[in-house]
């Protein structure tokens, strides 16, 4: 018999990328779907196409599935896994049903530290975090929407979950908390922290795709910058192979670079306070550059950039207002949360005048 999979998040790695990990003629899926009008698009349906690029081409696969529910519709009980693809905002406000899911729920959420909140919320145990080591986009080339508006692209991956929710199966590595740890450090790092830079350097020129930007020399430079200060950081506190590091950031230049992957800078590039905070991926990763003697000048071009991130639709889209509002002491003292005391703070105050021309050059 099937097993039954609930997936919270019908967006890019819920309806892109996991129908590839545990594909419907294995697995029974069903979706919950906020967004209303991308869920009258699953109404009067039970199948999507979905895309996977290798090599030089794409290769695609039909996805069947159950139901696409509103929130609420649902019923946890009915399922034997529950995985979410919703974003580290989003995925808390889910406490009070997880709760009530007698299986396991896989988190395939961009924050490591999301499992134990939700075991101490929900009271369950069996809840694993995952990483899905893959860039999946939010949408697809034209010619590919004509055939299916539900399509999207996804590449070649592979996904980490946490051992205990082995049983569930499918085309995934289970592995131990040290395997996990050395993985989310890569993920979280030498992926995450270039790869925002990259959308936000991007949408300075007022590129709509990822690979747009990258083409440019001086954008690859910083990027390419950034991912070898964060390469020298974990290498130097985690104590990681660099063999490995080395392969990995290689693997990452390619894939921001890849045209088929049509990846939207706005997909990237969204929330940037989320990415700003003091612990992820921009100011957390410099700060750790800066404890590991690693002067973080390129993320620091990064996280300037991410102060201009100018897209209205955007959930912080006020970044931009509060910046121009205010001196840059201020902003970082009393909107980003920086003390006048730290070495960063010194550091991007210092070099805000060159490197916000640097970027205005950039720009044009």
């Amino acid at each position: 018999m099937k097993k039954k999979i609930l997936i919270y998040g019908a967006g890019a790695i819920g309806r892109g990328y996991i129908p590839w990990i545990f594909p419907s003629e294995d697995y029974k899926l069903s979706f919950v779907e906020n967004n209303k009008e991308l869920r009258e698009k699953f109404q009067g349906r039970n199948e999507f196409i979905t895309y996977m690029v290798k090599g030089s081409r794409y290769e695609q696969i039909v996805c069947k599935f159950e139901d696409c529910f509103a929130p609420g519709e649902e019923d946890v009980d009915s399922y034997d896994a529950i995985i979410t693809a919703v974003g580290p905002r989003q995925v808390l406000l889910l406490a009070p049903i997880l709760s009530k899911a007698r299986c396991p729920v896989i988190l395939f959420e961009n924050d490591s530290g999301l499992s134990l909140e939700l075991r101490n919320l929900t009271k369950k145990k069996d809840i694993f975090f995952g990483i899905p080591d893959v860039i999946t986009s939010n949408t697809a080339p034209n010619e590919i929407l004509l055939i299916d508006p539900l399509s999207v692209v996804t590449e070649e991956g592979v996904t980490y979950i946490e051992e205990g929710a082995s049983s569930l199966g499918g085309h995934v590595s289970y592995v131990s908390a040290s395997e996990m740890k050395k993985q989310w450090m890569a993920k979280l790092y030498i992926h995450n922290t270039p790869h925002c830079i990259a959308a936000y350097l991007g949408s300075l020129k007022g590129f709509d795709f990822l690979h747009e930007g990258m083409q440019i020399k001086s954008i690859y430079t910083i990027v390419q910058g950034a991912m070898r200060e964060m390469s020298q950081t974990i290498v130097k506190l985690y104590n990681l192979d660099n063999d490995f590091v080395d392969w990995y950031s290689d693997k990452e230049l390619y894939r921001f670079s890849n045209i088929l992957l049509h990846d939207p800078i706005s997909r990237v590039a969204r929330e940037p306070f989320r990415k700003l905070g003091l612990r992820d991926r921009l100011i957390g990763a410099s700060q750790l550059s800066l404890s590991a003697g690693v002067i973080p000048k390129n993320i620091i071009l990064g996280i300037l950039t991410a102060f201009s991130y100018d897209q209205s639709k955007d959930e912080d889209a006020h970044i931009k207002i509060l910046l121009n509002s205010l001196n840059p002491n201020d902003f970082l003292e009393i909107i980003i949360g920086l003390k006048s005391h730290e070495a960063l703070f010194r550091l991007i105050s210092s070099s805000w005048q060159i490197s916000m021309k640097k970027l205005g050059e950039i720009s044009k």
